[in-house]
């Protein structure tokens, strides 16, 4: 459609979201993506592992046999979901944490700034980094990239079901203050999920599926979606080369 001859003609998207995994995104703010048509909805830890012959926790509960049927049944939930939304994938080689040893973070914010070169955006949208190890180091690999994208506007959103965890949202907001960095909230939605994220968080079978076994299940995913604008805070600002 229209949305995908724009991005070949050399449009820069408006927005583009970072998704530690490949449902992330959708699950902690996925209004905020169907708000802009053609948002890029990056995906870090999306690769297939080769030669990755075990069948992790994870992937049995959520009714996989190997981890290659995973990652690959993984992608088509993830596209199911973001044509809903009207926005783009667009997936990283790096492995889940759960697969294969974790890339540096060296190598992994190289990675993600040749993605943000590439495409431009105006607006940059990343995960708290809450509990999850992979969230952890895709949010300390963004900071990294940051520092060579200042001219764009940084958000972050608040990872959802992870940010249910008392204290882990006033750790990371503490950690970005001692990195020069503010984070200012910014007014959220009054209500939960609208129907077109319902249907696009749906589309996850798979994780749905496993996460509706724990203890606390999905429902964090429709509550109201919250986001920070990070900003060099008064002592970066003043500094001078």
């Amino acid at each position: 459609g229209a949305r995908r001859e724009d991005r070949v003609q050399g449009f820069p998207p408006q927005r583009l979201v970072v998704s530690p995994h490949l449902d992330d995104a959708v699950l902690s703010c996925g209004e905020m993506i169907a708000e802009v048509a053609s948002t890029v909805v990056l995906t870090v830890f999306a690769g297939v592992p080769a030669g990755f012959e075990g069948l992790t926790g994870w992937d049995r509960i959520s009714g996989f046999q190997n981890a290659q049927q995973a990652v690959a049944a993984r992608r088509g939930e993830d596209r199911a979901a973001l044509d809903i939304l009207l926005a783009q994938p667009c997936w990283l080689d790096f492995c889940d944490g759960q697969y294969a040893r974790s890339p540096s973070l060296a190598l992994l914010a190289c990675g993600l700034d040749e993605v943000l070169a590439r495409e431009a955006p105006a607006t940059v949208v990343i995960p708290a980094g809450l509990g999850h190890p992979d969230h952890i180091l895709a949010h300390q690999a963004l900071l990294m990239a940051r520092q060579h994208h200042l001219d764009k506007t940084w958000l972050m959103y608040e990872d959802a079901l992870y940010r249910r965890t008392p204290g882990l949202l006033q750790q990371r907001l503490s950690a970005l203050m001692d990195a020069g960095i503010e984070a200012t909230p910014l007014p959220g939605a009054a209500n939960g999920a609208t129907q077109l994220k319902s249907r696009a968080v749906e589309c996850y079978r798979s994780q749905l599926l496993a996460l509706s076994k724990g203890p606390d299940g999905y429902a964090d995913a429709f509550a109201p979606e919250r986001f920070w604008r990070l900003e060099a805070g008064p002592a970066v600002q003043g500094a001078r080369p």
